[in-house]
């Protein structure tokens, strides 16, 4: 089959099978003769134009949702493992509260919480919206940012309110508080 076939076929190819191309080509760019290391490079570009292409229909579409729409369907996509939907409740049922008071509700020590929900957070953000610049790192990204308001001031994470609705679409919400949370009142 000539290139420009396999090349068309790219996107009616399975991510399993779009890997194994990707993988084959970049084994002949290092392995195989001049002509096959063309022929590797055209396969890349072709293979990065038919994601960049697929993440803009995407993205046009996801931009017609609304937020609250756009994180039910990413998470039903990508369903919440059973931690991220620990971190998810730890906010749902504490907001306003420190990335400290949310892993100590989580049933952890030290800081966790953070990590764990921006890791959730950046596993979804193609199928949600990007993730705004850290102001704290020049390097990296706020994932929890996507999903979350957060005061700089005490350093606390709230769930935005359209974030919530999506959640409670899935079935995720906060709990009541039992009489042990409160002191037993």
């Amino acid at each position: 089959m000539s290139l420009d076939k396999i090349i068309a076929a790219i996107p009616a190819k399975s991510e399993a099978e779009r890997k194994k191309m990707r993988a084959n080509a970049e084994r002949l760019l290092t392995t195989g003769t001049a002509p096959q290391q063309a022929q590797a490079r055209q396969m890349l570009d072709a293979l990065n134009a038919t994601i960049l292409a697929e993440r803009e229909k995407l993205n046009e579409l996801l931009t017609k949702m609304p937020i609250s729409a756009r994180v039910a369907e990413a998470f039903r996509k990508r369903p919440p493992t059973p931690t991220e939907e620990k971190v998810l409740r730890a906010l749902l049922n504490h907001p306003h509260a420190t990335s400290g008071d949310l892993t100590r509700a989580c049933g952890w020590e030290g800081v966790v919480w953070q990590l764990h929900f921006g890791t959730m957070a950046k596993t979804r953000e193609a199928d949600l919206w990007p993730a705004d610049p850290s102001v704290s790192r020049e390097d990296a990204n706020f994932y929890c940012g996507i999903l979350v308001d957060f005061d700089r001031d005490g350093s606390r994470f709230t769930m935005k309110p359209e974030v919530v609705m999506g959640f409670a679409a899935l079935g995720i919400s906060s709990k009541p508080a039992k009489a042990s949370d409160t002191g037993g009142k």
